[in-house]
């Protein structure tokens, strides 16, 4: 990896500004021969009126209309910046990126993404970054417009490459076998989720998405393995901890809920999981956090009933006494706690 960005360092220092600005083929609005005569001061100009259109629909694009979309940008030069200012660069965009998850399909996302491919090359250094922006929206043309561009060449995502051939977008079934039989992709969908499940850049629709997508994934998998277990565990964890937001907080639920219903899960994962679900009760509702427990004690060989360490933390954590009476009384199959 190291030496391909080497060589792609290496072909752009020898080149002056504007020659590369003007041989730069890879665009979302143009085409090859209209794309190379259009000038930088007109893509910002078209990136400016984006992310005004932007800002109106979310003011969470206001920041970056200084940072990333300024008439100063126009002398930004990746090569010629140091690496501190390169890092700077690349977390700004990628939070950039983070909030157009909910509005990439807007006429105005690909204005501002015009420019950040032209200007900031971000369909070579923030490759990830873009996919997880649009995997959302993967079955539809404007998908397999931005995968076209994109330097898949040694990243997670080069199983992608035949449809930079075709122009297609990839099938619903392709992705879900390759979260099946691919550990670097499901876990980059699962980082995703946990970068947009965060404060300030929560996406319901990667969430909705990456509940969906893995659901698909246990029906599909032949087994659930304790390589994909060992790469969900840590991300369930953060799912239902204190500090993750409601919506994160259901997306791991229903990914949660699905596993169990699909696998016969290890003790060591159980018992990993269920302290987690007790710590979480205050934030799910005790309620909640009962009948997922019940649900886990039920569908799980491997725990029978719960321990009593951890239903002295449920009685810490919530008034399950009154909790259980009423989900008695409504008929709940509690006989594992």
């Amino acid at each position: 990896m190291a030496t391909a960005l080497a060589q792609q360092l290496a072909q752009l220092k020898g080149l002056h500004p504007q020659e590369r600005w003007a041989k730069g083929k890879h665009s979302l609005l143009f085409d090859y021969q209209t794309a190379a005569d259009v000038s930088a001061e007109t893509l910002l100009g078209i990136a400016q009126r984006g992310i005004e259109a932007l800002c109106k629909v979310d003011r969470r694009f206001a920041p970056f209309t200084d940072s990333l979309f300024s008439r100063a940008s126009l002398s930004v030069t990746r090569e010629q910046l140091t690496k501190e200012e390169n890092e700077q660069l690349n977390t700004n965009i990628s939070a950039f990126l983070r909030v157009l998850v909910n509005h990439f399909l807007l006429p105005a996302a690909f204005q501002v993404l015009e420019y950040c491919i032209r200007r900031y090359q971000v369909h070579v250094y923030s490759v990830s970054d873009l996919l997880l922006c649009a995997l959302p929206y993967h079955s539809t043309p404007e998908f397999a417009r931005l995968v076209a561009l994109l330097q898949l060449k040694e990243t997670s995502w080069e199983w992608l490459a035949p449809c930079q051939q075709t122009g297609a977008p990839p099938p619903r079934d392709l992705l879900v076998r390759r979260c099946v039989n691919d550990q670097a992709v499901i876990r980059e969908v699962c980082k995703g989720a946990e970068s947009l499940g965060a404060p300030g850049f929560v996406s319901k629709t990667f969430l909705s998405f990456y509940a969906v997508l893995l659901c698909e994934v246990f029906t599909a998998a032949p087994a659930i393995t304790e390589d994909l277990l060992t790469v969900l565990l840590p991300y369930l964890v953060a799912g239902l901890k204190g500090t993750a937001t409601k919506d994160y907080r259901a997306a791991t639920l229903m990914v949660l809920t699905q596993l169990l219903s699909k696998a016969q899960l290890g003790r060591e994962f159980l018992t990993a999981m269920v302290p987690e679900v007790i710590r979480s009760a205050p934030d799910l509702g005790g309620t909640t956090a009962i009948m997922l427990l019940t649900h886990m004690a039920a569908s799980q060989p491997e725990l029978k009933t719960l321990p009593v360490r951890s239903m002295q933390l449920l009685v810490e954590h919530c008034q399950t006494g009154q909790q259980l009476s009423d989900l008695e009384a409504r008929g709940a199959p509690l006989t594992p706690v």
